[in-house]
């Protein structure tokens, strides 16, 4: 198990420094997130309750016992499975960016902890001083990544920049690849590969519900992991936000 091996890049060797450069004017900031289950220590898994169990349309006694029985038996790696995609249950493991004209980095949470990570990333996000903001794209942002990374804040009692929200309402300069893609039809699906895939962009660089077991077991590949789902990001943006 390697878990030593920081936050590099997979192109280049060296390690991501902790210090924010300068950024331009007003820069297009491409990011996503990765998220894992909280440390079993932290982590509170409900009881089992049968009632929650689907039976569907099974009416025989004994298949409903076992239904209950199985469900039962994997209740806990169930939802230890899903605990990543919940801010309740979950924590954030690294942030992957793009700076425009900037080389991607990934910042990671086991250096000096979730909450200097994202204090660090919210930084990134202040506005100049006459007042222009960056703009945010990322893939299904809106009602997963942005709000993990509120919820996650709340929790260290970190405050977001005020900016990104205004009521119920994310900043114009929020862009949600996803919303784009739907082109307002709510029903039209598509994951960030598929879009991917059907733009002729390449396949990502792994399975995303398995990039907690990724972080403990090999650092690098789950590095470039997250920085193989900004390039495609940038990519997806450069063909939809251009003639959206």
């Amino acid at each position: 198990m390697d878990n030593s091996g920081g936050c590099a890049s997979a192109e280049h060797t060296h390690t991501i420094s902790n210090d924010i450069d300068i950024m331009p004017t007003n820069p297009t900031i491409y990011f996503d997130i990765e998220t894992g289950p909280l440390p079993p220590g932290e982590l509170v898994i409900p009881p089992f309750d049968p009632s929650q169990v689907k039976l569907g349309n099974i009416k025989n006694p004994d298949l409903i016992a076992e239904k209950i029985r199985t469900a039962e038996e994997n209740h806990v790696s169930d939802y230890i499975k899903n605990a990543a995609l919940d801010a309740l249950s979950g924590q954030v493991l690294c942030i992957g960016y793009r700076i425009e004209h900037d080389e991607p980095a990934v910042l990671c949470s086991d250096a000096d902890g979730e909450a200097a990570m994202l204090r660090q990333f919210w930084a990134m996000l202040k506005p100049t001083n006459d007042s222009r903001y960056p703009r945010m794209v990322g893939f299904n942002v809106k009602p997963f990544d942005l709000p993990f990374l509120y919820k996650r804040s709340w929790r260290h009692r970190i405050v977001p920049p005020y900016w990104l929200r205004s009521g119920r309402y994310w900043h114009d300069g929020i862009v949600d690849l996803r919303e784009v893609w739907q082109l307002g039809d709510s029903r039209a699906h598509g994951s960030l590969a598929a879009i991917a895939r059907h733009l002729g962009l390449g396949e990502k660089a792994g399975n995303g519900a398995h990039f907690h077991e990724l972080w403990q077991t090999d650092r690098q590949a789950a590095i470039s992991y997250c920085l193989r789902d900004v390039q495609l990001t940038q990519q997806v943006a450069d063909i939809l936000i251009n003639s959206y």
